[in-house]
């Protein structure tokens, strides 16, 4: 099974999160500023969900399995140097980890 669409009106909505740089039929670049965001609050012991509720994400419209995925990735990015911390000033190469 492939990537579920995510259809049109959510699409627009999720265009205006500001932690959102795009979002096609199935996929949604998020911006560096998140992915760094995320990363920090994950390794401050905060759960994924949270993170993305708190930073204005519908959970439900997202699915468990696209936050999970997500999460997985950029974790990952993070183990290989690709995404920095905020506060460290770093910028985070490899804008293809959405």
């Amino acid at each position: 099974m492939g990537r579920v669409n995510i259809e049109p009106e959510e699409r627009e909505m999720l265009k205006k999160n500001k932690y959102v740089v795009d979002v096609i039929e199935n996929r949604i670049i998020y911006s560096k500023e998140f992915k760094q965001h995320f990363m920090s609050e994950y390794l401050n012991g905060k759960p994924p969900t949270k993170i993305f509720r708190e930073a204005g994400f519908d959970p439900v419209v997202l699915g468990p399995k696209r936050i999970e995925r997500a999460a997985a990735r950029w974790r990952k990015a993070y183990a290989d140097g690709k995404i920095g911390k905020l506060d460290a000033g770093q910028g985070a190469d490899g804008d293809k980890t959405e």
